[in-house]
């Protein structure tokens, strides 16, 4: 996992900080990939089964992936095959296995979490610094947008992920949450 180096003093008036440098990255993706719903709505009509791993690395900016996943070796194939940068968020009991691909790729930024990295939701209470948030599907454009102040105000610098959840996850909140963030300039 590649993080910025933030040292310089914010306070200090004599040194210029740009917002990039303490913001958070937001990368947009769906986090159950797998699901009927998304093989419907997302995938184009036809599309072989074994072409889904490189669209979905193609269309997002991150990828969900879990110790566990049948797939595994595929969809991690694929992030590295794609054609532009693609975070990815590993679930991992045992973090072993995500920081030796991270060691084979380098290149690749990578979010490890484990049972004790905390998660954005909108139903969560308290907490902070959170890198990853799961969104439920909506269609209230005004209700999206203040979820997504909501995590951004909590998130540390670097890269962080904010993934459209749920067992049949919303096409269309994918798409209001990517107008959304390329109006608020994250």
């Amino acid at each position: 996992f590649v993080t910025r180096d933030l040292s310089m003093s914010i306070e200090s008036p004599t040194e210029a900080v740009s917002k990039a440098d303490i913001a958070p990255e937001m990368h947009l993706g769906i986090r159950h990939r797998r699901a009927a719903s998304l093989i419907q709505e997302f995938y184009p009509d036809g599309m072989p089964e074994d072409w889904r791993h490189s669209y979905l690395a193609m269309m997002t900016q991150v990828i969900w992936v879990e110790d566990g996943d049948d797939d595994l070796a595929e969809m991690l194939a694929a992030i590295v095959d794609a054609p532009k940068p693609v975070l990815t968020v590993w679930v991992a009991e045992d973090s072993a296995q995500a920081n030796l691909w991270q060691a084979a790729h380098p290149e690749q930024q990578l979010i490890i979490m484990t049972p004790s990295t905390p998660v954005w939701t909108p139903q969560a209470e308290g907490g902070g610094g959170a890198r990853v948030a799961l969104m439920p599907g909506s269609d209230q454009p005004a209700q999206i947008r203040a979820w997504l102040e909501q995590f951004v105000q909590q998130a540390p610098a670097g890269p962080c992920a904010l993934f459209v959840d749920g067992e049949s996850p919303s096409v269309p909140t994918l798409d209001r949450l990517q107008t959304l963030i390329e109006l608020m300039g994250l």
